[in-house]
């Protein structure tokens, strides 16, 4: 099992985050503790509460829902506004 390390970006273009993806297929979701660059400020050194909606800064569409995955907080993604990543 390798790592890569993937952008993530929203179907407007703006970048979202920079992951450490550990596991191979299609970006279902991302945990917290593996988001390596947060250049919008909206995952990482928040509190977040489960079913929190996340919104991308610059078309204001939800992006992700924060969910318990594993017992590990993650951002569970909406496919219809990131764009297609596969690894």
């Amino acid at each position: 099992m390798s790592a890569k390390i993937i952008e993530v970006e929203c179907q407007c273009g703006n970048k979202l985050a920079k992951y450490n993806k550990l596991k191979s297929g299609f970006l279902m979701k991302m945990y917290l503790d593996c988001i390596l660059e947060d250049p919008n400020s909206i995952f990482l050194n928040k509190k977040f509460n489960l079913e929190d909606a996340i919104f991308c800064p610059k078309c204001n569409k939800r992006i992700a829902t924060i969910k318990m995955i594993h017992g590990r907080l993650a951002a569970k993604v909406n496919h219809g506004v990131v764009k297609k990543i596969s690894t």
